[in-house]
């Protein structure tokens, strides 16, 4: 494998923007016609909605199909959406489900083909962030139900890395720190979260990670605003990017930035993004924030069309990026339209209140948001883990704290908490599929 060339597929990659939509329009057509033709469930759904296959003549007819909701795919369980089921030539080989913390999991189907191209866009992100053949990358998503591990595994394999597939226990983050120094790892990829909590721990021993060969970080699968960003490069001496996908469409190797950093690219060979009003469901105009809706246009053992992500972005399609490539673009997670908190009439994400507290080098790796309401107003406290004991001794020091952080928050979200500090780990942290959204941050007393 010619490991000096820019691109990892430069056809594909750089395909001009109209070419790029027939392709779309071609792979559109042809999904909805075998989902309506082969799958029951998806038939039923159509007809309900008085839509046919060849209703879909122009990619902006892709809003005469309905809306694939999370609830609707789970009333399909277990194999309502499934294309392929197991056995026979071309059959399901790995199923993975979402989590399942808020309902019935959400099952995706892998064939043989499917498992190729997962690796493939993998393999164009970890190429795109700069690993070559013959580096090493050090794998800290889960390997389970969830898709995070195994995407990149899959990818650092069709492109000739080595992969050490730690896992997601960032508990053991002494042997993360052996490995890196002792495989020469050039790039890991975890949550944010992960990041923050491993590299303060590294921090805590004095380890200099500009002593080894790191230099990359993938971090997706969280909502994390540029201030993290700036904390987790000066903790480990690394160049960080962001990377989306979802478990639904075999995520990761959706989307991920490139060199320039203004936006993941979304592989629109692969899949169709729209970005529309969360209320009204109608597209917004290019670059404004909405929700991002996903329809798969090559899964082959499941069919995903239309599926709303609940995830709030932007979206833009330029004729070609810097970089050289020509897919659309989508803005970082800003957060999820089921995560929003009111508080006081105003609208508080948990990515807000992150940006606020990772200005302060006292704050680890997680927080808890807690809402009430007493006499009929909503309270809002903030329970905060800090990285150094030895402050939690200091009264005067944990009250200067407390009124810092808390007018940090009102800067930014409008809402003055009632802050407490708390020692590390002391808090509940994200497990699975909850990391994606708020449920182990936000403590909302009101609706019980």
């Amino acid at each position: 494998m010619i490991s000096h060339r820019k691109f990892f597929n430069e056809e594909m990659e750089t395909l001009p923007k109209e070419k790029l939509q027939a392709l779309q329009l071609e792979r559109l057509q042809a999904v909805v016609e075998r989902a309506y033709t082969q799958n029951q469930f998806y038939r039923s759904l159509y007809d309900e909605a008085g839509v046919k296959p060849s209703d879909i003549q122009s990619l902006d007819d892709i809003r005469k199909l309905p809306f694939l909701e999370k609830k609707t795919v789970r009333a399909a369980y277990p194999y309502g959406t499934a294309m392929h089921t197991p056995g026979g030539e071309g059959g399901a080989l790995q199923l993975h489900a979402t989590s399942g913390t808020t309902g019935k999991s959400v099952p995706v189907f892998a064939t043989k083909k499917d498992i190729q191209n997962w690796a493939e866009l993998n393999a164009r992100e970890l190429w795109m962030v700069g690993l070559r053949p013959g580096d090493v990358m050090m794998n800290c998503y889960g390997y389970g139900l969830p898709t995070g591990g195994f995407g990149f595994h899959y990818g650092a394999m069709a492109m000739d890395v080595m992969s050490i597939p730690m896992g997601s226990d960032a508990r053991q983050y002494e042997r993360m720190f052996d490995f890196i120094n002792d495989f020469g790892v050039k790039a890991f990829c975890m949550t944010p979260s992960v990041g923050l909590y491993v590299g303060n721990k590294a921090a805590e021993i004095g380890m200099d990670f500009r002593d080894t060969k790191l230099k990359i970080g993938l971090f997706g699968a969280e909502p994390w605003p540029w201030e993290t960003r700036l904390k987790i490069e000066k903790l480990f001496n690394i160049t960080a990017f962001d990377e989306f996908g979802m478990t639904e469409f075999l995520g990761p190797g959706m989307t991920c930035e490139c060199e320039e950093r203004n936006g993941m690219h979304a592989w629109a060979d692969n899949f169709l993004v729209e970005c529309i009003n969360p209320e009204t469901g109608e597209p917004v105009p290019e670059g404004q924030d909405g929700e991002l809706v996903w329809t798969w246009l090559t899964g082959d053992g499941t069919a995903m069309i239309r599926y709303r992500s609940r995830d709030l972005s932007r979206l833009w399609w330029d004729e070609r990026c810097a970089c050289g490539r020509t897919h659309p673009k989508i803005a970082s997670i800003k957060g999820r339209s089921d995560d929003a908190v009111s508080i006081r009439g105003l609208i508080v994400f948990p990515s807000q209140i992150e940006a606020a507290l990772v200005q302060f080098p006292e704050t680890a790796a997680n927080f808890r948001i807690i809402v009430d309401r007493k006499n009929d107003l909503d309270t809002f406290a903030l329970k905060v883990e800090i990285n150094d004991a030895t402050v939690l001794a200091d009264t005067e020091r944990v009250k200067t704290l407390q009124a810092h952080m808390a007018a940090a928050v009102k800067s930014i979200t409008g809402n003055t908490p009632k802050v407490e500090l708390v020692a590390q780990d002391s808090l509940p942290r994200a497990t699975g599929g909850e990391s994606k959204t708020a449920s182990a941050r936000v403590e909302d007393l009101r609706r019980k």
